[in-house]
């Protein structure tokens, strides 16, 4: 399916400086795609689902840009890293040099050998010297007065102050997303066929709409192309489609009917399936395909596509390899 919608991202995309999709994170902690929401019509659903749908087609290419953490209480973005102390949870613990008594673990003032004396252990009361000790760096809470050497690890939310363990809070991958080569071949293919239609209609003094909407009791439907012949009375809604569903056939004639006017559609590839084939007699919806650079009513009727990932087609698929390797 080519809605306007989805062609009016894809050829934004292509023909504006804007060369990548960027995402942004809302007040409400959702990930939204602005550029997508402002281009897409109603009908077409979420931006996500655009996004996942052109991806799966190779139109477009998804790139890991960074993960953020969403607070759990003000949905704020950009929570920051921070250790914090086990004991008490305060995130006020910093990592500090400290002198250990290697035999009990118990930790001594750097100031104690100041006068070059020997110095007792606050933690088994032994003397020590110098010797018996080792300099190590190791969190301190400012709190508690805790000492350790595995802080627990904190989020901190600069919007509300709120200290979260990362399971707590949501955890968000952002990607961007570019056209590829593919998608921009694609795209140009949809925009040239729209623009033979157009011209066709123009030259036969149809006073013609690209991209538009047609208004109808339900409210507006957007369409790919709207021609009009006031002085006959005739109307004309055209879309574009690589190779049209049954769906995309339904729509088109909906539209139709709901402004008295006649449907065209537009086969980029030149074909269309034994089922929508059907579909177009029995609606009498015109098909046209482009063949060197000109419009045409003749089209290919290719056989009606099989549900994929049957079993019956994993059997033909098995035999049909094994015939060709005896």
């Amino acid at each position: 399916m080519v809605s306007p919608g989805t062609l009016r991202v894809l050829a934004e995309l292509r023909e504006s400086d804007r060369d990548v999709i960027e995402p942004t994170v809302a007040k409400t902690g959702a990930v939204t795609y602005p550029f997508v929401e402002q281009q897409l019509d109603d009908r077409d659903g979420d931006p996500e689902a655009f996004l996942e749908a052109m991806t799966d087609r190779e139109l477009l290419r998804p790139a890991f840009e960074y993960k953020v953490y969403i607070c759990p209480d003000c949905a704020g973005e950009g929570m920051q890293y921070s250790s914090g102390c086990p004991s008490c949870g305060s995130v006020h613990a910093t990592r500090e040099p400290v002198i250990v008594h290697a035999t009990c673990g118990g930790t001594l003032e750097s100031d104690s050998f100041e006068d070059g004396d020997d110095a007792t252990c606050p933690g088994c009361s032994e003397d020590v010297t110098e010797a018996d000790l080792e300099r190590q760096r190791r969190y301190r809470c400012h709190d508690c007065g805790s000492s350790f050497d595995d802080p627990t690890h904190r989020l901190w939310c600069r919007d509300c102050d709120g200290i979260y363990p990362p399971a707590e809070t949501r955890e968000e991958p952002l990607y961007h997303y570019h056209l590829t080569v593919a998608g921009e071949e694609w795209t140009v293919a949809q925009l040239e066929g729209r623009r033979s239609l157009a011209d066709a209609f123009d030259a036969r003094r149809y006073e013609t709409s690209v991209d538009t909407t047609i208004t109808t009791a339900d409210g507006e439907i957007p369409v790919h192309v709207y021609a009009e012949d006031g002085l006959l009375e005739d109307c004309i809604v055209a879309d574009v489609h690589e190779s049209p569903t049954e769906d995309d056939v339904s729509r088109l004639c909906e539209a139709a009917r709901e402004v008295d006017a006649r449907p065209v559609v537009l086969a980029t590839d030149g074909t269309v399936d034994e089922r929508v084939a059907d579909l177009i007699d029995a609606e009498g919806v015109t098909v046209l395909s482009e063949r060197d650079d000109e419009l045409t009513s003749e089209y290919e009727i290719t056989e009606r596509p099989r549900e994929p990932n049957s079993l019956l087609d994993r059997f033909v698929s098995a035999l049909e390899s094994s015939a060709s390797r005896s």
